[in-house]
């Protein structure tokens, strides 16, 4: 039985709402996909080695294959092994084979000269004196058979899929993609195509959130645009709901004013309600709500407060979703320029620019007027998260750095 949506007491710290949405949902189940759809999810099944890896001798070099112990000053060339092709003839005392890099070892070598240590005239190889035969990859030293390659929870990159290609699992278990329903609220809103009115903006917090959606391996499966009318929201959010999406996504309607009206609309379809305030600054009127295992944001209007909840508080929830532990990546770096924060003791999150320069860390402040000012950010790649109002050139700083 679901309990319906009560007022949270209290603000809680942005540490506090990343465990709580933690704490609160459980990952999709997972389901097999094909290698070619699997690139950014998450394994969600160990993967082992089939066989040993190499699974048999083979060269690290073009050259020539040699009994290792051999001590003659010349060898006689008895054949050439080529990648994939067994080598039909044995290496015997003063004798070698043509090798190719990734061949197999040929019965009797145990060592492999590169060619540019050798010469080669009329059939016969003579070694430089002092050239070292060995350059071949052992059977077995990557991993024996059995061994773990990958753990479950890891997030899969190109690396992975190609480990993964390697041993033959080609239809890995895998996290399934969220399924997300966003809507933009507010009758000021119109399409971005469209030329505003009076008193009538561009809605830019769609395109926000539907690319930070796909960075993070979700399906945007219904979006739409509502006026400020709670019936009209609780309707659409319902139908979506019931048509099985796992994350609903409101943009604007967690502050209290007379036209929010996303935390009404998680109220009247049973959502219980976790938080609904955060000490963070953009982005205090954050609301966090599950119903069973659908959950559901209402975020703050204004784009930059978009910004900071969804890369530092929403992204969780992706994470989770997924079967992956939550993670962010601060470090600290030296500050550019000297900066004036402000703000009335909250944890600010500074949009920032972070750089290498001469092997460390440089955070560059950007300039930020209000939440709802995205003008001067480009190229936007971090936060600056601190509490005191003013930051001297060359400070270290904390940095949140953004993924997606």
């Amino acid at each position: 039985m679901e309990v319906a949506m009560k007022s949270a007491a209290g603000t809680m710290s942005l540490e506090q709402t990343r465990e709580c949405v933690a704490g609160a949902i459980e990952p999709l189940e997972p389901a097999p996909a094909p290698l070619a759809d699997a690139l950014g999810r998450v394994l969600r099944q160990e993967a082992r080695a089939a066989e040993d890896m190499p699974a048999f001798d083979r060269s690290a070099m073009d050259g020539y294959a040699i009994r290792g112990d051999d001590l003659s000053e010349r060898f006689r060339i008895v054949g050439e092994a080529v990648p994939g092709t067994r080598a039909d003839f044995v290496v015997g005392a003063g004798e070698c084979a043509r090798i190719f890099t990734g061949a197999e070892i040929p019965a009797g070598a145990t060592g492999v000269l590169k060619q540019e240590d050798v010469r080669v005239d009329e059939g016969w190889m003579t070694p430089n004196p002092k050239a070292d035969a060995d350059y071949i990859r052992r059977r077995g030293e990557d991993a024996r058979a059995g061994d773990m390659l990958l753990g479950s929870g890891l997030r899969l990159g190109a690396a992975e899929i190609a480990l993964l290609a390697s041993v033959g699992i080609v239809r890995p278990l895998v996290s399934a993609r969220c399924r997300v329903a966003h809507f933009a609220t507010g009758d000021e809103l119109v399409d971005p195509g469209d030329t505003p009115g009076p008193s009538r903006i561009r809605d830019s917090n769609s395109a926000l959130v539907r690319a930070f959606a796909q960075a993070e391996g979700g399906v945007m499966s219904y979006q739409d645009r509502v006026e400020d009318d709670a019936d009209v929201l609780t309707q659409k959010l319902g139908s979506a709901l019931e048509s099985g999406c796992d994350l609903a996504l409101i943009s604007g309607g967690a502050s209290v004013g007379a036209y929010d009206f996303g935390r009404v609309a998680l109220d009247r379809l049973g959502f219980r309600l976790h938080f609904e305030k955060v000490n963070l600054r953009p982005g205090r009127p954050l609301a966090f709500a599950t119903r069973g295992r659908q959950a559901a944001f209402v975020l703050p209007g204004n784009p930059l407060s978009h910004l900071a909840v969804l890369h530092c508080v929403v992204r969780v929830a992706f994470e989770r979703m997924a079967g992956a532990e939550p993670s962010w990546q601060v470090l600290n770096a030296r500050l550019a320029a000297g900066v004036r924060l402000g703000g009335d003791g909250r944890d600010t999150l500074w949009p920032a620019r972070v750089d290498m320069m001469e092997g460390e860390p440089v955070a560059t402040a950007l300039r930020w007027q209000s939440s709802g000012d995205i003008t001067g950010l480009a190229g936007l790649n971090a936060f600056i998260r601190c509490a005191v109002p003013v930051l001297d050139t060359g400070a270290r700083v904390p940095c949140i750095l953004l993924h997606g």
